[in-house]
Formats: structure tokens, sequence, C-alpha cells
């Protein structure tokens, strides 16, 4: 009996151990199955997000702007010398009502003042106050600024270089070849590129050789500030020049230079 119960204790023991076994290999396989989708779920979320990532990229378009080339014998094409045409002067009736005038014309001679002023008749005050002599002591006579048109002066200005030209054609065309290339050298043509702008960029400027040869009053017009300051300021530094003259007299002489130029 003794054995027999003893038998049966150990085939209790067996099955306890087998069932425990049976258990730690189902949890075990239950806890990789979960980590496995754990895993899964996780390198699918990492591949998904790859996927909606989005890398801008910006485009930049640079803008090259360029200027004409210079000819070998004349004037570039590209800055072409200016010359507005003259205005044809009508004389207007007379009338008794006083009127303010903004513009000054410069005048050469007399004969207009004498045709103004030949009808005008002036008669003396009667007074029986004895004049005494002015005293003109000390006083300087100021010279008459005269100013003359480029096209119009009887020897035109001599830019540094051009010396040894003889003709008012010649100091011209050696003139423009300079401004051109002064201009191809200083202006910074990216301006127009960072505006945004595109394809003939025309600039008209205009300044004045004064009779010391200094230049002055650079007006540049055009429909963007920052080319307009841009352009007054290139004009601004070019290097003095010979005066232009009239009858053997310095005088100011008004120069107009368009500033050509391409942006692609």
């Amino acid at each position: 009996m003794r054995n027999l119960k003893n038998s049966y204790d150990l085939n209790d023991q067996k099955e306890e151990s087998v069932k425990k076994s049976q258990k730690h290999d189902v949890n075990l396989q239950k806890n990789t199955t979960i980590y496995f989708q754990i895993g899964l779920i996780v390198c699918l979320l990492f591949s998904y997000g790859l996927l909606e990532m989005e890398f801008a990229s910006k485009t930049y378009t640079t803008a090259v702007a360029w200027v004409d080339d210079l000819p070998v014998d004349y004037v570039p094409d590209t800055f072409k010398v200016y010359e507005e045409p003259v205005k044809e002067v009508k004389e207007t009736p007379k009338k008794e009502e006083p009127k303010f005038v903004d513009k000054v014309k410069v005048v050469d001679d007399d004969d207009t003042i004498a045709k103004e002023t030949a009808g005008i008749i002036t008669e003396p005050e009667i007074t029986n106050v004895v004049p005494s002599e002015p005293d003109f002591r000390g006083l300087e006579k100021v010279p008459e600024e005269v100013t003359l048109p480029y096209a119009k002066v009887e020897v035109t200005p001599v830019f540094p270089g051009c010396e040894k030209a003889t003709t008012n054609a010649e100091r011209k065309a050696c003139m423009s070849k300079k401004i051109a290339r002064h201009i191809q050298k200083k202006f910074d043509t990216d301006i127009a590129s960072e505006l945004g702008l595109s394809g003939r960029q025309r600039i008209n400027v205009a300044f004045k050789i004064d009779q010391n040869g200094d230049i002055t009053e650079v007006t540049a017009i055009t429909k963007h500030k920052e080319l307009k300051l841009e352009a007054e300021d290139v004009i601004g530094k070019l290097p003095k020049m010979i005066p232009g003259k009239q009858h053997n007299k310095n005088v100011s002489v008004v120069y107009s230079q368009p500033i050509i130029f391409n942006v692609n």
C-alpha cells in the first residue's frame, strides 16, 4: 500500500511539473508576440513619418544684368547722348497785369531786350532833392553765369584723356565713350535684379559741367527710387573736366546721358 501511495504521489508531481512547464511556454510565446507587434507598430509609425516629411527646397533665380558693349569707332548704342529738341519760343501779347516768371531765359545779346522795351517810355520824377554820388567802393562785380546746352556751346567740355581731340565731334565721341565706361564700371545693376525687374531698363540722367569743370546738379529720372539714387551717385563721381567755352569765356554746359541696360 505504501508503494502504491508513493507511486500516486510521483505521478501527481510529474503532472504538476508538466502543467507549470506548459504554462511558462504559453506565457513566453504570448510575450514574444506582444513585443513583435509593438516593434512592428513603431517601425510602421517611423516609416509613415518619413513619408509624410516634406523637404522644401527654395530655388533662387538670379537676374543677370548687363550693359551693352561699346563699339570701337564711335559712341556705343547702349549709352546714347540724348539731345533735347530746341523749342521755338513764340512771342505772347503783352498784358498790363504783372506776371511771375519761374524760368529765366539766357540772352546772348541785347537785341531781344531792345525789342521788348522799344515801346516803353519812362519820365523822370522831378524832385528838389539833389542826388548825391553813390559810393560803390568795396562792391565787387558778380560775374554772370551762362549755361548752354551741350549742342550749342562753341567749344565743348573736355573729359580727362580726351585732350588730343581737336573738334567738337571728336571731343563728344571721346567723352561719350569715357562716360559709358565709367557707368559700366560703377553702376550696380544688381539693384534692378533685387527689385524683381526684367527686360530693358532706361534711366535718363542730366547734369551740369560748370564753369570750373565740376559736375553739379545731377538729376536722374526713373520709376524706381533705388535706381535713381544709384544713377545720380555714379554720375556725380565723374572726374573734373576742362569746362566749355563761349566767346573765349568759360561757361556751364548741360549734358544728358541716358543709362540703358537689360535684366535677364
